[in-house]
């Protein structure tokens, strides 16, 4: 359909990480490096449509020809940083392994440690971009959800599969309920800018205790 361009996100992935080779002087490195980081601020800051490549070449201090050089478009560039963010976050919840602790104990890790990563303020700002493309290129949604909040359900969903205290025929659907509960309305709150960041994060603990306390208590195998 005229007028949404599609973007190769798989294929991005690959020239955020390295210049493309070509026929000729090769491509500068660090100014592949800068183009990237500077563009990853300009897209969480602004989103797609208003992030221009002006604006990331003044940010990269490049002239706007040599982003066309590294990048042969918006989309292209655009594509390459969500799958940089989405491998970030890959890295990030390997930190959520809870191995074989005390559920009560596993469930208010992994909790807080999910809340923290939600309420962060680069994950917020990519939660609005996402948001916003995700109509016009799908791919960039499905890639983050895949790489991101799928990843942190079938971790927990494994963890509470083994917990033969606890009584949750179906594991996954568990794991997705807890987490929806220790999100609540803190990320839609930020999101909105509807309180204030550091009066949210302040409260994490409690948020978390309190959704532990109650999921518990309706899991716990009958004595």
């Amino acid at each position: 359909m005229k007028g949404r361009p599609a973007i190769a996100v798989s294929q991005a992935a690959k020239a955020a990480k390295a210049p493309r080779p070509r026929r000729g002087r090769p491509l500068d490195a660090a100014k592949h490096e800068r183009i990237v980081a500077a563009a990853t601020e300009a897209f969480l800051d602004f989103g797609f449509k208003a992030a221009s490549m002006d604006l990331v070449a003044q940010r990269a201090g490049v002239s706007k020809m040599t982003v066309y050089t590294h990048f042969k478009s918006k989309e292209a560039l655009f594509g390459a940083i969500i799958d940089g963010l989405a491998g970030r976050l890959v890295t990030q919840i390997k930190r959520f392994a809870v191995g074989d602790m005390a559920p009560e104990a596993a469930m208010r890790q992994f909790g807080r440690m999910y809340l923290e990563l939600a309420l962060a303020t680069s994950s917020l700002a990519l939660h609005r971009v996402v948001i916003a493309e995700s109509a016009r290129a799908p791919a960039l949604g499905q890639l983050i959800y895949q790489n991101g909040p799928r990843q942190i359900v079938g971790s927990l969903a494994d963890f509470l599969a083994r917990q033969r205290s606890l009584r949750l025929p179906d594991p996954r659907l568990a794991a997705e309920q807890f987490l929806g509960m220790v999100l609540g309305h803190n990320q839609l709150q930020l999101l909105l800018n509807a309180r204030p960041a550091t009066e949210v994060r302040a409260n994490i603990d409690r948020i978390v205790d309190h959704a532990v306390a109650i999921f518990l208590n309706g899991a716990r195998a009958a004595s």
